[in-house]
């Protein structure tokens, strides 16, 4: 979409109006471009991400809610308007409240996560199943004919992570619904990424921005920077990959080294040419958002290639999958169970197949124990 003539005249509007209005309605301009544009992708996709907004967000605010009663509870003890408790009456309570927001936090997160699963990997599974039935002899399951969202593995994830750093109490719940969501549904993130935390992107999505003339060359130099590496480097690259691959009879030996140079070249230019652009139109309206490549063919080790490739998504494993299983704090077994339970997440996540699942796991094979942390 970012390579369409309407995309570009949707942005240049858009940029027009934006540092024109009252700065106090900013963020709501963004909030109805979010919505165009997801809506001009498929007239069902706003429900979608609706679901996922408002459910996260009623969670967080059930939880801040939560947590502010223990906060309420010790201040009213500290004051001297309840009985100081016993030590077991007090961590009973603790126990009660956050009993409660666990509860909260894994309702939605089922929730969530099952929309993304159903909707992604019901075909996958019927697939798996299609394979023992038709070994077995036998009938075969009909595979199911769902729509998968746009951006719906990027916007939840990103809301998944604002739910647990709410409820682990790393940010405070955004009261504010619409603001929320456009947290959530921030356009230029839809398509490629990165999965930006709440934390960091919150500090200029909503803030009030001046036009910068320094800022907004440095976004219009990213995106034709990144314009030019999926169109110039990568398309062109797509063809010869479709020649050598496309007879394998023919092309054998050094060409099939030449092939695979080629595919590694036209991937990287293709994903980070769409991370450009998604950086250099939030510079445009003065919003920082987060690296997600930092050269990553410059590494000295395959430890450091992975922290530099697709940055955004290996923290995410790492902060909200991996650590909370115990991470490198565990028995070394464990330590291997996790490693293995993040690769497939992360095989997975790429695509609903075994070759994605298998080709992952295999690469970080050569990675030590604690190059996740």
């Amino acid at each position: 979409m970012f390579i369409s003539y309407e995309f570009i005249l949707f942005l240049l509007v858009l940029f027009a109006v934006y540092y024109v209005i009252p700065k106090r309605f900013q963020w709501i301009l963004l909030l109805i471009a979010n919505f165009l544009f997801y809506y001009s992708a498929g007239a069902f996709y706003p429900l979608f991400i609706l679901a996922t907004s408002v459910t996260v967000w009623f969670a967080g605010v059930c939880i801040d809610r939560q947590e502010g009663q223990w906060q309420s509870y010790q201040a009213e003890i500290k004051a001297g308007k309840i009985e100081k408790p016993s030590r077991d009456e007090k961590k009973a309570v603790k126990a009660k409240i956050g009993g409660k927001k666990k509860r909260i936090m894994l309702v939605c997160l089922l929730f969530n996560l099952g929309i993304l699963a159903v909707l992604k990997y019901t075909n996958f599974v019927i697939d798996n199943v299609n394979t023992v039935l038709d070994a077995a002899g036998r009938t075969e399951l009909p595979y199911a004919d769902m729509i998968l969202p746009l951006g719906i593995s990027f916007y939840t994830f990103q809301a998944v992570a604002y739910l647990l750093d709410v409820y682990w109490g790393k940010c405070s719940a955004q009261k504010n619904l619409p603001r929320f969501i456009l947290f959530v549904s921030f356009f230029p993130q839809l398509i490629q990424g990165p999965i930006s935390r709440y934390g960091d992107l919150s500090q200029t999505l909503y803030a009030k921005h001046s036009f910068d003339g320094k800022q907004v060359r440095f976004g219009l130099e990213r995106i034709l920077w990144g314009y030019f590496k999926k169109l110039v480097i990568a398309d062109r690259l797509s063809g010869a990959i479709s020649m050598l691959m496309g007879d394998p009879e023919y092309y054998t030996g050094a060409y099939v080294l030449i092939g695979m140079l080629f595919y590694a070249a036209q991937l990287y230019a293709d994903f980070t040419g769409g991370i450009d652009i998604t950086i250099g139109i939030a510079q445009f309206f003065g919003i920082h958002v987060e690296e997600n490549f930092i050269r990553p063919f410059f590494s000295k080790n395959i430890a450091e290639y992975w922290r530099r490739w697709h940055i955004t998504l290996s923290s995410f494993f790492r902060d909200y999958v991996y650590i909370p299983l115990g991470g490198n704090r565990v028995s070394l077994p464990r330590q291997i169970l996790n490693l293995f339970i993040v690769w497939g997440l992360t095989g997975l996540w790429h695509g609903a197949s075994w070759n994605f699942v298998i080709s992952v796991s295999y690469t970080h094979l050569t990675l030590p124990t604690n190059s996740l942390v």
